[in-house]
C-alpha cells in the first residue's frame, strides 16, 4: 500500500540508520528509523520484522498482544494455583496436567494433600510404564470407593493402556465425593479424548528465567534444610546445586545448541543430589576430613543422578562440564573470588547467613539471563528464536485452506500441477543402470559397494517420486481418487514443504521442497560423475544417503593394504587451508578430502587454524575442505584438539542416537571446556 512507497529508496539512501536498527539486540524495542514507527501499523510493524529480523519475530507478536490486549496477561504464564484447581474439580473431573520438559507437579500435589487435610494414607500415586496398568487399576477402583486420591504419572509411556483407563472410569459407578483422579503427562496424541473432555486441564511450565527457577528450587527448602548440616561449605554448596540445577533447565531453551536431547530434570534430581552434599559433609566433620569428596560428588551427581536420565554422550559432556566448572576447593579460595559468570551481571554464590536473606539474594538476580551465564554465544539466542519463528510459520500454513483467492487468483490445484510438471520435466532423471555398473567394478572394492547401495536406495527414491507425482496429477484430473498420501503430497508441494512420503526414502534433512531439490539434483550430479569418471577426490558426505559407511570403507581399504587389525582403526581429521574442492589434483594415499561442512557454535580462523569465536549474527560458517585420514587407534596422539561431534543437520541428535556422523579433531588454543559449553558441532547440511 501507500505506507510502503518509497521504502526501499529510504534504506538505500539512509543505509547507516537502517543498519543500527538491524544490529542492535533488541530491535523491537528501537524507534523505527526515518518515520516509519508513526507511518506503519503495529500488523505491518510484524510484517517488516518478518522480512528484516525474523528472530525477533517472537517478541514483536508479544508486543503486539500486549498493545491489542492493553495488558500483558495473555503472554505471560499464571502461576499454578494447586488450591483452586482442587475447587473446582469433583470426583468426576479427572484432573490432567500437560507437562512441559522439567515440570513436575508431584510435590506440589503432595503438598496439597496435606493442606487439605487429606492425609497421607489416603493418597496412591504410581509412575506407569510396562506392566503398571493392572496396578493403576486397582487403584482407581479401590481409591474411588474409599475416598482416595490417585495420582497416575507419566501417562504417555503407556499408551496402549490409556483406553483400558478411559472404560475404567467410565465404569466406576459408586464414587466417594472426596476421591480425584491426577494425571499427569507429556504432550501425546495418543490421550483418550473422552477422559481429556471430561477433565481439568492444566498445562504446566518450569519457571521462567535463571532467578525464578532458583527460587522456586529455595522454596521446595525448609528453614531445616538449610540448616541441616553445619560444616560452612554446605550453604553455598546448596547455592551452586541450585544454580547448576537452573542453568541445565533453561539451557533447554537454545534447542539443539542447548541439549540434543530435551531431558527431564526435575526437583527428585536435586533433593537426592543435595541429600548426597550434606551426607558427605557430615561424614568429613565426623572424621575431620578438611578435603571434601570432590570426585566422588561430581561423580554420584552428574554421572548418577542427573546423569541417569542423560542418554547422549555429547551432553553427558556439557552435564559434566558444568560441574567441573561449579564444583572444587576454588569456590572458596579468598584470594580470587569466584564468579559462575561476569556476562551481564556478576553471577556469584551469597555469603548471606539466614534462608530469608538468601531469598532476598535471588529476588535481585536479573529477569534476564544473557546467553553467556550458560558459556552460550549470544548468537545461541538468536538461532533459538530463529527456530520457533519456523515452527510458527509451518503452523500457519499448515492451517490455510484448500480454496484458491478471489477474482484473477491462482487456484491451489492449478499451483500444484504446475510444481508437479516442473519436479517431472526438469529434476526427475533416468533411473541408474545398478546391473551394468555393478558387472564393470569386477570385484569392486569397499567403496564401489558403498556406491552400489547408494544407487540402490537412490532408484527407490526416483521410482517413488515418479510414481507420486503421476498418480497426483492424474487425482487431480479427477481419473482417480485422492488418498489421503497423494493429498499430503500436493499439500506440500503448494506450502512448499518436503513431501513426508519422499523424506522417508532420502537422507535425513531439514531442507524445504525447493532446496532439497537443489540438494537431489547435486547428488545425482556426485553419483553420475563418480560413475563415468572415478571416485571423488573431495567427497561431498551430504550427499551420501549412509556417509558414515563411506567413512567406514576408507578405513577397510587402508586396512586391507596397510595389513592393519580392523578393530583396532580410527580415522583423525586434519582442516586445510582449501575452500575449494577445484584446487585438489591429487587424491590422498589414505583417506580423502571432504567438503560442504557448516560450523555451529563456533567460527574457523584459518589464519591461526584453530577455532575461533563466532562473530555477531553468524550463526552457521562453512569449514574450508578437511581431510579424513584412516590411522593405527595405539598410534595416534592428539594434543590441542576438541573431539567434535559431526551431525548430519541442524536437529543434530534424536534420543534414539541417530545423525551423528563421526567426530572431527578441530584445533583449538583455548580450554576444551569453553567450546564444549558453546555447543560446538559441524554439520554436513544447512536448511
Amino acid at each position: 500500500g501507500d505506507k510502503w512507497t518509497g521504502f526501499l529508496e529510504s534504506i538505500k539512501k539512509n543505509g547507516k540508520e537502517w543498519k543500527a536498527w538491524y544490529d542492535s539486540e533488541f530491535p523491537e524495542q528501537q524507534k523505527i528509523p526515518c518515520g516509519y514507527e508513526e507511518k506503519l501499523s503495529k500488523f505491518q510493524v510484524l510484517l517488516l520484522m518478518r522480512v528484516i529480523r525474523p528472530d525477533r519475530v517472537i517478541n514483536s507478536i508479544k508486543n503486539f498482544i500486549i498493545d491489542k490486549m492493553a495488558n500483558d496477561y495473555y503472554v505471560k504464564s499464571p502461576p499454578i494455583n494447586f488450591e483452586k484447581i482442587y475447587q473446582s474439580s469433583t470426583n468426576k473431573t479427572p484432573i490432567v496436567f500437560i507437562l512441559s520438559p522439567g515440570a513436575d507437579p508431584f510435590s506440589d500435589v503432595q503438598k496439597l494433600v496435606e493442606t487439605v487435610g487429606l492425609g497421607m494414607n489416603k493418597f496412591k500415586f504410581l509412575a506407569l510404564g510396562e506392566g503398571m496398568g493392572e496396578l493403576a487399576k486397582q487403584y482407581i477402583e479401590g481409591g474411588s470407593l474409599r475416598g482416595h486420591w490417585v495420582m497416575l504419572q507419566n501417562c504417555h509411556l503407556l499408551t496402549k493402556w490409556l483406553k483400558t483407563l478411559e472404560t475404567i472410569y467410565e465404569n466406576l459407578t459408586k464414587q466417594d465425593k472426596a476421591f480425584r483422579l491426577w494425571l499427569t503427562t507429556a504432550p501425546t496424541d495418543k490421550f483418550p479424548l473422552g477422559i481429556l473432555q471430561k477433565s481439568l486441564k492444566v498445562v504446566t511450565e518450569p519457571p521462567d528465567g535463571l532467578g525464578q527457577n532458583i527460587k522456586q528450587t529455595y522454596s521446595k527448602l525448609s528453614d531445616d534444610v538449610f540448616t541441616g548440616c553445619s560444616k560452612e561449605e554446605f550453604k553455598p554448596m546448596l547455592y551452586v546445586l541450585s544454580f547448576f540445577h537452573a542453568v541445565i533447565q533453561e539451557r533447554k531453551k537454545f534447542g539443539k545448541i542447548g541439549w540434543n536431547v530435551n531431558y527431564d530434570f526435575n526437583a527428585s534430581d536435586y533433593l537426592i543430589s543435595q541429600q548426597l552434599i550434606s551426607m558427605y559433609l557430615n561424614k568429613a566433620e565426623e572424621v575431620a576430613d578438611e578435603d571434601l569428596p570432590w570426585d566422588t560428588l561430581r561423580y554420584l551427581i552428574g554421572e548418577a543422578m542427573y546423569g541417569g536420565r542423560v542418554t547422549d554422550d555429547h551432553d553427558r559432556r556439557v552435564l559434566m562440564t558444568y560441574l567441573h566448572e561449579y564444583l572444587g576447593d576454588f569456590i572458596f579460595d579468598n584470594n580470587q573470588k569466584f564468579f559462575f559468570s561476569k556476562t551481564g551481571s556478576d553471577y556469584l554464590i551469597p555469603g548471606e547467613e539466614t534462608f530469608e536473606q538468601t531469598l532476598e539474594f535471588i529476588d535481585h538476580i536479573p529477569l534476564f539471563t544473557a546467553p553467556g551465564v550458560f558459556g552460550l554465544h549470544s548468537n545461541a539466542e538468536i538461532q533459538y528464536f530463529t527456530s520457533a519463528a519456523k515452527e510458527l510459520w509451518i503452523d500457519i500454513m499448515s492451517m490455510q485452506t484448500s480454496e484458491g483467492g478471489g477474482e484473477g487468483g491462482i487456484v491451489k490445484e492449478d499451483i500444484i500441477n504446475q510444481i508437479a510438471d516442473e519436479i517431472q520435466q526438469k529434476t526427475l532423471p533416468e533411473l541408474f543402470d545398478e546391473y551394468n555398473i555393478r558387472k564393470s567394478f569386477n570385484i569392486p572394492s569397499p567403496t564401489q559397494i558403498v556406491l552400489l547401495q547408494e544407487l540402490e536406495r537412490f532408484n527407490i527414491l526416483i521410482n517413488v517420486m515418479s510414481k507420486t507425482i503421476q498418480d497426483l496429477k492424474r487425482a487431480l484430473r479427477g481419473e482417480i481418487g485422492m488418498s489421503q498420501d497423494l493429498d499430503n503430497l500436493g499439500n506440500s508441494f503448494f506450502n512448499g514443504f518436503l513431501p513426508s512420503i519422499w523424506a522417508k526414502l532420502a537422507p535425513q534433512t531439514q531442507k524445504n521442497l525447493v532446496n532439497w531439490i537443489s540438494h537431489f539434483e547435486r547428488r545425482f550430479k556426485q553419483y553420475r560423475d563418480w560413475i563415468d569418471k572415478e571416485e571423488p577426490k573431495v567427497i561431498w558426505l551430504s550427499g551420501l544417503h549412509i556417509p558414515e559407511s563411506y567413512l567406514t570403507a576408507l578405513i577397510q581399504t587402508t586396512c586391507r593394504s596397510k595389513g592393519w587389525a580392523l578393530d583396532k582403526s580410527t580415522m583423525y581429521t586434519n582442516v586445510t587451508k582449501h575452500f575449494d574442492a577445484g584446487e585438489i589434483t591429487k587424491r590422498l594415499d589414505q583417506g580423502t578430502y571432504v567438503q560442504g561442512l557448516y560450523l555451529e557454535g563456533s567460527r574457523w580462523n584459518p589464519d591461526d587454524d584453530c577455532l575461533d569465536i563466532q562473530k555477531p549474527k553468524e550463526l552457521v560458517t562453512e569449514m574450508p575442505l578437511i581431510q579424513i585420514i584412516p590411522v593405527e587407534a595405539n598410534k595416534l596422539k592428539l594434543r590441542g584438539t576438541i573431539k567434535t561431534p559431526v551431525y548430519i543437520t541442524q536437529a543434530r541428535r534424536n534420543a534414539m542416537g541417530a545423525g551423528l556422523v563421526f567426530e572431527a579433531d578441530l584445533k583449538t588454543k583455548r580450554h576444551v571446556s569453553h567450546w564444549v559449553l558453546q555447543g560446538v558441532a559441524m554439520m554436513l547440511n544447512t536448511d
